[in-house]
Formats: structure tokens, C-alpha cells, sequence
């Protein structure tokens, strides 16, 4: 199943703020930052692609501080729903059923113990480095997100204690950080991240609460999750080039970039596309008349803007490729 390009956004929004030269190994895939449609889904194997490029030779303990840079900005519906809910039981159920609409790869869950309950979350991989980073900067995301989330409601953070899927640091300065970001008190050597607070945290209402507007969100997240879950066969070729050009606006990369980040060499996509009746062109091209046409029905941008919007240097290329692709003008089209 593909899901939000948020999570694969945020992480490299996060890598910037730590100090990652991420952009240069964007760039060798013809990717840039500011061009990601927030709006995009992504297959997960193609996410993981663009992860083992942009991932390559990066510390462990710089997960913590990338996770920190996650927001709750982008995520919409989801915000609402969780924002309106009655208690903050309802709130924590209502996340963990629509997680796919999150940055998280990983499982979430709720955990009861004696009077304790602690939200869980479960990686889908520790074992390789590409894993490591995306668990742990999940993590201290999911623990930012609560943080934030508390503050939105107007509700004080409850006390949090925190056990890691990680090994306790040796290294004294290095256990200070995980210190600085989870508290004194955070524990290691778990199979799961575990957010243990009081049970009776559960049953508190939320300030925001309105049952009519979570009813009107609960159905925006649970038609956003079909459409996500309508991608869950494996994609052919074809969806996978088009599915890397739909992530970006703008200028599109090029055959080269594109192979790169499918960690294929270009000549073999090449020849895998020609067996499949396509090529790159073809699949770029269908894309761009499609935006074109999307852009012209909004009626609101001119010309020139959307020859801009489509990466064109010129509005005049745009006419031309437009006039091609159609048999008339951009003008006579919006008339």
C-alpha cells in the first residue's frame, strides 16, 4: 500500500536542520526539496530507494535530532480528527487506526500493564542502516508529535517514561543525548518504543471536542485510507517511473536521475520499458499533458504561470508542447 510522501518529506526536512548535506544527493536523482508535492503517495518500495541514496553515511545519534523536525502541519484530516475527539482514549485509538496516514512506517499500538498504558511502536526494521535511521527518527517524531499535540489542545503533557529498541549507550556523552531528547528516565533495550503514562490519562476529555466535526473527519481519513489502499498491489515499471515523476512539481527528472533512484542502471530501464510498449518519454510527456490540463480547468492561473508550474523556461515552449499534445493553443483551449 502507498501512503503519504510526508514522512519521506519530513525526514529530509529534518536531515537539513541537522546538518546533512542531503540536497547534493537529492539532487543526483533530479530531486529538490522545495518541489516535493506534499499532496504525493509513494510505494514504499520506491521510498526506500530514495532512503538508501539520501541515508548513505549518516551518524546514528543524528536520528534523534532529524526526528525532532517533524510537524503536525501536514497532516490535515488526520489533525482534525485526533484534535476533535472526545477523550484522549478516542484520540489515541483514532491515530492508531488511520497510522498509514502518518509519517510512520512502523506499527503502532496500545499497551496495558497494572494501572500503566503506553503507546507503542513497532519497527519494521533495526537491522540495517537505511532501518535504524528511519525507526529511530520515527520515534523521536511520534514523541514530538505528542508533545505538539498536547500543546494544540490546550492540555498539559502528562508524564511520559520512555523504553527504546536500542542498546544503552556506553558512551557517556552519547547517553546524554537520548537524555536531552526523552527525559532522565528513558530505558533501553526493548523490542518496541514504549510511551508509558498513568491510565487514567485515558479517560481525560479534550477541550476541542466536537462530535460532529469528528464524524465529518472520521470519514475524510477512512476515504483517504481507501484510496491508499486501493495501491496496495505490487506496481509495474511503468507506475514506478511514473509514481517518482508525480513526486515532484515543476521541472521533472531526467531518465538518468530516475533510473538512479530506482537503482537501476538507465540502459536497463531503457530496454525494460521498450519490452513493456513505453519509454520514459512517453510516461513524461502523459504526465505533463495531464498537469497542463488539471492546471487549465482551475482557471485561475494564466499562461505564463503554468508554463512556469510545468517547468517550462518560457511560456512560448509551453504553447508549442501544448499545441502539439492537443491540436489547438492554451488560449483557444480556455475558451
Amino acid at each position: 500500500m502507498k501512503r503519504s510522501v510526508l514522512g519521506l518529506m519530513y525526514l529530509i526536512q529534518g536531515m537539513r536542520k541537522a546538518g546533512v548535506a542531503v540536497d547534493q544527493k537529492l539532487q543526483s536523482i533530479g530531486l529538490r526539496v522545495e518541489s516535493l508535492d506534499p499532496n504525493a503517495i509513494i510505494h514504499p518500495a520506491l521510498e526506500w530507494d530514495i532512503l538508501k541514496i539520501i541515508a548513505e553515511d549518516i551518524e546514528p545519534e543524528q536520528d534523534l535530532f532529524i526526528g525532532q523536525h517533524y510537524v503536525l502541519a501536514g497532516y490535515g484530516p488526520l489533525l482534525m480528527l485526533l484534535m476533535t475527539s472526545p477523550t484522549t482514549h478516542t484520540a489515541l485509538e483514532q491515530g492508531i487506526r488511520y497510522q498509514s496516514l502518518t509519517h510512520l512506517s512502523g506499527l503502532l499500538g496500545l499497551k496495558k500493564q497494572n494501572d500503566q498504558v503506553a503507546l507503542c511502536y513497532l519497527p519494521r526494521d533495526l537491522q540495517t542502516p537505511v532501518g535504524q535511521l528511519r525507526a529511530h527518527s520515527e520515534i523521536a517524531g511520534t514523541y514530538k508529535f505528542l508533545q505538539d499535540i498536547y500543546k494544540m489542545i490546550g492540555l498539559e503533557m502528562p508524564e511520559i517514561r520512555i523504553t527504546l529498541p536500542v542498546a544503552r549507550p556506553e558512551d557517556a556523552k552519547k547517553l546524554v543525548l537520548y537524555q536531552q531528547v526523552y527525559g532522565q528516565q528513558v530505558s533501553f533495550g526493548t523490542q518496541q518504543a514504549e510511551f508509558w503514562f498513568d491510565e487514567w490519562v485515558l479517560n481525560v476529555p479534550i477541550p476541542s471536542a466536537d462530535l460532529m466535526t469528528f464524524n465529518v473527519y472520521a470519514g475524510k481519513c477512512q476515504a483517504e485510507l481507501q484510496r491508499l489502499e486501493e495501491t496496495a498491489e505490487q506496481p509495474s515499471l511503468i507506475q514506478r517511473v511514473q509514481d517518482y515523476l508525480e513526486l515532484q512539481r515543476g521541472l521533472l527528472p531526467t531518465m538518468a536521475e530516475t533510473a538512479q533512484a530506482l537503482n537501476l542502471p538507465e540502459r536497463t530501464l531503457r530496454h525494460q520499458l521498450q519490452q513493456l510498449n513505453s519509454s520514459y518519454k512517453q510516461i513524461r510527456e502523459q504526465l505533463m499533458k495531464d498537469r497542463a490540463l488539471h492546471l487549465m480547468e482551475y482557471q485561475e492561473y494564466s499562461i505564463e504561470m503554468i508554463a512556469e508550474l510545468l517547468g517550462y523556461s518560457e511560456p512560448a515552449a509551453f504553447n508549442h508542447a501544448f499545441k502539439r499534445w492537443f491540436g489547438y493553443s492554451p488560449r483557444q483551449y480556455g475558451k
